[in-house]
């Protein structure tokens, strides 16, 4: 069990008993508990078995060294973060700095002083307790902000005429994935989904402005076409350099079935025939956008049935494939398979089916509609 806060527990690794019982006793006055190994093998038994808050680690043992031990244990996730401080007899310089390569925290030469010792290790222990504390509240801010960009993303049951369903998974807690459902007139919906460049927390607050542009210029008053323009005009202006989102953009007459598509860059949608014929990959050229300020966008037009199926989604859907074309045609064929599925349904589904036996490695989306 990890060593609580107020008493952690040190174990300390020497194969002098003499140095070990000397060490302990200046720790145990001071208030810690201790444990103990003379060898490699008794110190991996002990940190495996006692989850120790900070290790006092001999240089030379009798069946291998420090070094190799620290080493390995810096490779562990779960004693990565355990600080580890070096012990020897040697005073070389060039000892020293292998002991930090490695991923050693401190180093102490014997003849060992107690005062030292103490002071050394109450050091480091602050110092990992201010990391454990400062990584809890990174953790809680993200997770605000992942509940925050959820938020952002409209519910089927909030816009029932739009006869959608969507499936989000990111790869951080929040993440540069995204989508929009926006009602843009009389029987007319407007879906979006973009995949910011990045995976980091600067990705997902863009997303943020993303929509705020998106609801300016999404309506009657606009072609599809001139809300992408104008979306990627204003973009341009404040995205840092290198930053950029890839975005499909689709306006569907639920009333008429006809459907505008957008292309920024971004893979391409598919639809599903209710008739049983095979899927329609609408492939467009386009620029990405935010990048360039002259950029030019893919724009199609076609007419749905109804009963007919448009999904959107993001590349991290089809990346885990050996080849782009491979996982387009892997998506396409989840798609079909779920034809006879209520979408609600249908669109988990197809993501489970094309991520089985898969870790995602990037942010994964699927939007599915109906006219």
């Amino acid at each position: 069990m990890q060593g609580q806060i107020n008493n952690p527990l040190v174990l300390v690794v020497d194969d002098d008993p003499s140095i070990v019982r000397t060490i302990c006793g200046f720790l145990k006055r001071a208030g810690f508990r201790t444990a103990s190994a003379g060898d490699v093998a008794g110190a991996l038994q002990g940190i495996r078995g006692q989850s120790p808050d900070l290790i006092l680690l001999d240089v030379n043992l009798p069946d291998g060294s420090g070094f190799d031990v620290c080493r390995s244990l810096k490779s562990q996730a779960a004693a990565f973060a355990t600080p580890i401080l070096f012990i020897s007899a040697s005073d070389d310089t060039s000892t020293k700095v292998r002991g930090f390569e490695v991923g050693g925290l401190d180093y102490i030469t014997k003849p060992i002083v107690g005062a030292e010792v103490i002071a050394r290790v109450r050091t480091h222990l602050r110092l990992k307790q201010a990391y454990e504390r400062l990584s809890e509240l990174q953790a809680d801010r993200l997770q605000r902000l992942a509940s925050a960009q959820q938020d952002l993303m409209p519910q089927p049951e909030e816009i029932p005429c739009a006869r959608f369903h969507a499936s989000i998974r990111q790869v951080l807690t929040a993440g540069g994935d995204f989508y929009d459902v926006i009602p843009a007139g009389q029987d007319v919906v407007d879906y979006l989904v973009a995949d910011a460049s990045g995976h980091d927390l600067a990705a997902s607050l863009w997303t943020a402005s993303l929509k705020a542009l998106a609801a300016d210029y999404a309506g009657p008053l606009h072609l599809p076409g001139e809300v992408v323009r104008a979306i990627n005009s204003s973009l341009c202006r404040f995205l840092p350099s290198g930053a950029f989102f890839t975005l499909l953009y689709a306006r569907l007459n639920h009333r008429t079935g006809h459907l505008t598509l957008v292309s920024a860059g971004h893979p391409p949608a598919i639809v599903i025939p209710v008739n049983g014929a095979n899927p329609a990959i609408l492939r467009q050229e386009g620029d990405v956008m935010g990048a360039f300020p002259d950029a030019v966008f893919g724009v199609v037009e076609l007419t749905l049935n109804p009963g007919d199926r448009l999904y959107l989604y993001t590349d991290g859907l089809i990346e885990n494939s050996f080849s782009y074309e491979d996982g387009l045609q892997r998506l396409a064929g989840a798609c079909v398979r779920g034809r006879s599925l209520p979408l609600a349904e249908a669109v988990p589904a197809v993501v489970a089916e094309v991520m089985a036996g898969s870790t995602p490695t990037d942010d994964l989306l699927l939007l599915g509609a109906e006219p």
